[in-house]
Order: structure tokens, then sequence, then C-alpha cells
């Protein structure tokens, strides 16, 4: 349990780094409250521009793949130590990250959605899930223009494939642990799922204005 907590108290930390907030603090605006006042990167984009919108992306799912690459170097030489397997320690550490993101304590506990995130965590625990997830995520996003949906389902058809990605058998372990980040997802959406119903959610464009 030792392990455990520091793993989780570090990737809590990391996930607290919200670089849209850290650059809200550098220009001395907060981003919260502007545009659609989340402090992730889709409200970057909109407010920063998408050259410091796309930093932000890549730093928020930087911090996660982090976390779980310092969780494997803690774990290493400690199996006689351990309570859970490796993967499990992982799957702590990637929703402290991601929890961290949304909540993250320098700033109030106000913080992002943890969609970049989660994508940064996944990237290291099973990289091959998220190719069928970007392509429903690109998919949907063509159709309904609505990144907040497009994001939701993204991580439902990550949720789903991980039922079939083992062919002998269900890891429920990580089953549990990919609908616990879409739980998460699902959640920190849940205003911009109240406006796709009032029709008053933000639509992408594909056209140069």
């Amino acid at each position: 349990m030792y392990f455990l907590a520091i793993i989780i108290l570090i990737s809590y930390t990391l996930g607290s780094l919200n670089a849209s907030l850290v650059m809200s603090k550098i220009k001395d605006l907060d981003i919260r409250k502007k545009g659609s006042g989340n402090a992730g990167a889709t409200n970057a984009i909109r407010i920063f521009g998408l050259q410091y919108g796309l930093l932000v992306f890549f730093f928020d799912a930087f911090k996660a793949f982090l976390a779980a690459f310092l969780t494997m170097r803690i774990l290493e030489g400690m199996t006689s130590s351990l309570i859970f397997s490796h993967e499990i320690y992982l799957y702590f550490s990637a929703i402290s990250c991601v929890l961290g993101h949304c909540y993250p304590v320098w700033f109030s506990f106000k913080g992002g959605k943890g969609a970049a995130t989660g994508l940064g965590s996944m990237i290291y625990i099973e990289p091959m899930l998220v190719i069928p997830s970007l392509i429903i995520f690109l998919i949907v996003l063509a159709i309904t223009r609505y990144v907040s949906f497009s994001t939701i389902t993204a991580f439902l058809a990550l949720s789903v494939a991980s039922i079939f990605f083992n062919r002998d058998f269900i890891d429920y372990i990580f089953l549990s642990f990919t609908f616990t980040l879409f739980l998460i997802i699902l959640y920190t959406h849940k205003v911009n799922i109240s406006a796709i119903v009032d029709k008053t959610e933000h639509r992408i464009s594909f056209k140069n204005e």
C-alpha cells in the first residue's frame, strides 16, 4: 500500500500541472472565464490560438504518459514487495493523473475535462486501443462537429474495445479501468451534454472563415 500511495500522490500532482491554466497565468487571464470556460486544449485553441492550444494538448497528454512511466520505474525491482500486479498500479496512476487534471490542487480544484490526459495514459498502457478510439473520434466529429460528443464517444469506444482486446478472455480489471475513464469523461462533460440537448453547444467549422 505504501507504493500505491506514492504512485497516486505523484500521478495526481503531475495531473494538477494544467498547461492551459499555467498559460493563463503567463498571459494574465483566466481561461476558465473565457470561451467555453474549460481549462483544456479545445478552449485553449479558441482563446490562445492553434499553436498554443496544441501545446496544451501535448503537455496534458505527456504528463499522463510521464506519470505511467515513473510508476513503472518506481515498481522496478519491487516485485516481492507488491500487493498488486504492475497493471493495477498503472491504472491507479492513470485515474489519479486524470483526476489531478480535472481537479488540480494548484488551481482551486477547477481544471479541465481529462480527455488529453486520459489519452496520454492509454498511449502508455495500451496504445493499440487508442487507434480505433481516435478513428471513432474523427468519424463522429466529421458527422456532428461536436468535439465534446466526439470525445465522449471515443472513450466509450475505448471501453467497448477493451472487451474484445484479448481473444482468450475478458480482462475485467482492465475493462473496469477503461469504463472508469469513460465515466470520468462523461461526468466532466455533463455541461456539454446539456448544451447539446439545448442545441447551444459550440460546433467546430471545417471551413476557413
